[in-house]
């Protein structure tokens, strides 16, 4: 199960780090906002 977890964070980070990357953290930054407002729809 750890292994599953740590292969999902590094994986997150790395598509995370691409983004920054190519676009500027355009998609990231989106995918923030938009869970943010998601967060606080429910606390």
């Amino acid at each position: 199960m750890f292994k599953g977890f740590a292969v999902v964070v590094v994986a997150l980070i790395s598509t995370a780090q691409l983004d920054q990357y190519l676009t500027d953290g355009r998609y990231t930054g989106a995918a923030m906002a938009m869970l943010r407002q998601i967060s606080r729809a429910f606390f």
